[in-house]
């Protein structure tokens, strides 16, 4: 099985609540379970089907720029329209991608590894963050689980820590690089997290997604010291992807999980088995939706 690369499993099993002041007396909201030393939580003690209250909407977007990962367990099945008020919560919901037959609502991306139930391959190419092609690229995603896979995960690594861990002398070019979308869209691959200034990080390792990567790009002038060779292109997308597997945390999903996720925190990839054949290991679908960016990557 598949399990956190990042600190201890057996030192970040307490629990804390979240208390939250209304007009009454102050009451425990929901419980939050430390998924890993650095990064994530599980939230226990919300039911998003019934409606949540303003107050505690409020503490899950603190919460959510604070862990980056939030997975509400125990959801059931959360209909299409509960999803996407969710999404709301956090901006409004832009959706760029295929619209599969079964997909409930144009907004709900639904994937699966039957084609006949959703798109297949998707999360495949490489680690990424999602919208890395945009001018804005997304800072909210949600994910809920409809059928789980035996060995479906989904991989997350944080991209603050990945920084810090790396080489100095990676970091130190990493710094000076700026990623070139197969669109043609520019962004510095090493920036400021716009809500906690924390740093972070814009890519897309899958080959498709990069025309090419700048060295010391000038946005004004729309000029780069130099661009890199495809064989060195490929070894910083290698060396990227080294250092996010090394941090990285391998969520094996429950059925009703429901994530939310701040897309420009983390980046994530889907492991090989979450295309293993239904048949042998089980009907995957995932609705996953993205909430639009409010601000361009910038240095």
């Amino acid at each position: 099985m598949l399990r956190s690369l990042v600190g201890s499993e057996m030192c970040i099993r307490d629990r804390y609540q979240r208390r939250v002041r209304g007009p009454g007396p102050v009451m425990a909201a929901y419980t939050l379970e430390p998924i890993t030393a650095t990064f994530g939580a599980f939230v226990r003690g919300v039911n998003l089907r019934a409606g949540v209250e303003p107050s505690v909407i409020d503490q899950i977007k603190r919460d959510l720029h604070k862990h980056r990962l939030l997975v509400f367990r125990d959801q059931g099945t959360v209909e299409a329209q509960t999803q996407l008020e969710v999404s709301r919560w956090f901006g409004q919901v832009e959706s760029t991608f295929y619209k599969h037959p079964m997909s409930p609502h144009p907004d709900i991306f639904r994937v699966s590894n039957d084609p006949e139930q959703g798109c297949r391959n998707v999360g495949r190419s490489g680690w990424h963050i999602d919208g890395s092609f945009m001018p804005r690229p997304f800072k909210v995603q949600t994910m809920h689980m409809h059928a789980v896979n035996t060995g479906g995960a989904t991989l997350f690594a944080p991209l603050s820590e990945t920084l810090r861990s790396a080489d100095p002398d990676q970091r130190e070019l990493w710094e000076r690089l700026w990623f070139v979308t197969d669109g043609g869209i520019v962004h510095p691959l090493v920036y400021r997290h716009p809500a906690t200034a924390e740093p972070t990080m814009c890519f897309h390792c899958g080959p498709h997604f990069v025309r090419t990567i700048a060295l010391d790009y000038d946005r004004e002038a729309h000029k780069a010291e130099a661009v890199l060779p495809p064989e060195q292109v490929g070894g910083v997308l290698a060396e990227i992807t080294a250092a996010l597997e090394k941090n990285m945390y391998a969520h094996e999903w429950e059925l009703g999980d429901f994530a939310i996720i701040d897309n420009l925190a983390l980046g994530h990839y889907a492991h090989p088995d979450t295309q293993a054949p239904a048949q042998s290991s089980g009907l995957r679908i995932l609705h996953r939706t993205t909430v639009s960016g409010d601000h361009p990557p910038e240095k």
